[in-house]
């Protein structure tokens, strides 16, 4: 083969140039052999890897354009069988250059996976989210209910102590109440009241006695022709000045003065003007008889 006819072939992988040897037969072609000793695969992937996405895509149509480029330099003295076995060799070893261990499909397995886990991961995230923050929202309003709760609790237990002082207050003054009238009702009556008692009762009781004697003594008064004009005093008395009577009622004369007033029947004193004498009625009037004169009624 000639130089030309290599020099026209593609290289066998990318990078700095690296000599090689290359075994052409009749037979199915090999591989390259590189002299250098093999890098390390993640060094080598790593420098490979923008461009194994592109060789990807054009992998194909790389191989045909190659097969036309290459064409007329191959058929100077090389069959064609030969510079397609080349084409393929040149291709397998491009192949076994790019992923002999197929370590980098595992590696693109496993990132599609971890893509996966991530998109999980932030979707688990969001949801967590979500969550705290309905969390959140109930919480607030559990804790808005208990605070309007422990209001009305405390506005009840408010009520009920003003109802419990209430109800202490009344007993109190109940309580003194019942203790000032047990008291009353047994505290005994003082030797003094009941003699002033005995005395108003006894007083009392010879005043309706002798009532009962004036209305019995008393004779029947005989009608009379009727008189106009004044009532003229006996012979033998005259009319009582600054005294005036009243009423008469069941043997009873009430008399007024400037002292005040007296209830009094037949043989009571009256003060300035002596013993009643009598209580009469004279021409339609009544009248009270003393010892100084008459007190006559006036309206």
């Amino acid at each position: 083969m000639s130089p030309e006819s290599n020099r026209d072939l593609p290289s066998p992988g990318f990078g700095r140039p690296r000599p090689a040897v290359t075994v052409w037969s009749s037979r199915r072609p090999h591989p390259t052999i590189d002299l250098y000793p093999e890098e390390p695969a993640s060094r080598r992937f790593g420098r490979l890897w923008p461009y194994a996405t592109a060789l990807s895509l054009a992998l194909a149509a790389g191989a045909g354009a190659a097969t036309f480029a290459t064409a007329p330099a191959l058929t100077d003295g090389v069959d064609e069988v030969s510079a397609i076995s080349a084409i393929e060799a040149r291709s397998m070893g491009l192949a076994l250059n790019i992923d002999p261990t197929g370590e980098r499909a595992r590696d693109a397995a496993l990132g599609r996976d971890v893509g996966a886990l991530k998109s999980e991961i932030a979707r688990l995230n969001r949801a967590l989210g979500q969550a705290k923050a309905n969390q959140a929202a109930l919480s607030k309003t559990a804790a808005g209910q208990a605070a309007a709760g422990q209001e009305d609790v405390k506005a009840l237990k408010a009520e009920i102590l003003a109802l419990q002082k209430d109800l202490a207050a009344t007993r109190e003054t109940a309580s003194a109440k019942i203790v000032e009238l047990t008291a009353k009702v047994e505290q005994p009556p003082k030797p003094a009241e009941d003699a002033q008692r005995f005395s108003e009762l006894k007083e009392r009781l010879d005043k309706i006695e002798s009532r009962e004697t004036v209305a019995a003594a008393k004779p029947k008064p005989v009608d009379e022709p009727e008189t106009t004009g004044s009532v003229a005093p006996d012979a033998g008395g005259s009319v009582v000045r600054n005294w005036t009577l009243r009423e008469v009622y069941d043997g009873l004369a009430l008399v007024e003065g400037r002292q005040g007033s007296y209830e009094v029947a037949r043989g009571d004193p009256i003060p300035g003007v002596g013993r009643v004498r009598s209580i009469e009625r004279r021409d339609r009037q009544w009248v009270v008889v003393t010892d100084r004169g008459v007190i006559l009624q006036r309206p």
